[in-house]
């Protein structure tokens, strides 16, 4: 039984680096660019999300509308102030500076909240249940049904709304699809909010797992990326399953 926990336990972090992963995907498959401040908006999003929870201790649903709700903004903010301006330049010059936006990210957070690790309030009872005979934590089946639920409700955004297909019409070929009146500029703040918000749950959603920390999106960041860019970089079927 040991080796289907692990297993579970697994699935559970696994689809949480996916909605990080995501991220990653939808930004390159639009802009061609990467950006590595991404893994610290979930750090964000934790800390955001706690001071939600704070807000709001009886409503814990307000929590992850406003928490991740925020940390898109924040994301459209970036995007529009700091990242387009680099559109033009060379792609290692974009890698560099979005380190160096990394890097005061993580100032700006420890300067608010302090460098130590902050521990989560539990999303829900910590008793265990048995299915078919696995222990199974309440909160850990929450998280990854979230999870899963996410990224349904993202790939059917993607296929079936106008917005979504202009997306993936922009992934596929920016000249053509700006020749069709597709919105560039428009577009991309979409993609960048999108992708701030599940940065934002999945800050929200491994916090009370691996407490919440100005570091915590280096590390989980990393992770995530890789798993993107196994699944293939610009896919979003492959970057769940990477």
């Amino acid at each position: 039984m040991m080796f289907f926990e692990q297993i579970i336990s697994g699935l559970i972090i696994g689809s949480i680096y996916s909605l990080l992963g995501l991220g990653f995907t939808m930004i390159f498959a639009c802009t061609k660019r990467i950006n590595f401040a991404h893994g610290d908006l979930m750090a964000l999003g934790g800390f955001i999300g706690l001071v939600f929870i704070q807000i709001f201790p009886s409503y814990l649903f307000l929590s992850f509308i406003f928490g991740p709700l925020s940390i898109g903004i924040i994301a459209v903010i970036i995007e529009r102030l700091f990242l387009r301006r680099l559109q033009e330049v060379q792609p290692l010059k974009i890698v560099i500076a979005t380190i160096g936006l990394s890097v005061a990210m993580k100032i700006v957070m420890q300067i608010i909240w302090g460098p130590d690790s902050i521990a989560y309030p539990n999303l829900v009872s910590e008793k265990p249940f048995f299915l078919l005979g696995v222990s199974i934590i309440p909160q850990n089946f929450l998280i990854f049904l979230i999870s899963i639920s996410l990224m349904i409700i993202l790939q059917c955004f993607f296929i079936y709304t106008k917005t979504g297909r202009a997306l993936r019409a922009l992934s596929q070929d920016r000249y053509a699809a700006r020749l069709m009146g597709i919105k560039m500029g428009q577009s991309i703040s979409i993609i960048y909010f999108i992708s701030g918000a599940l940065a934002g749950i999945a800050g929200m959603l491994i916090a009370p797992i691996f407490f919440v920390s100005s570091s915590m999106g280096t590390f989980l960041g990393l992770k995530s990326f890789v798993a993107a860019v196994i699944g293939g970089l610009g896919s979003i079927p492959g970057t769940i399953m990477g």
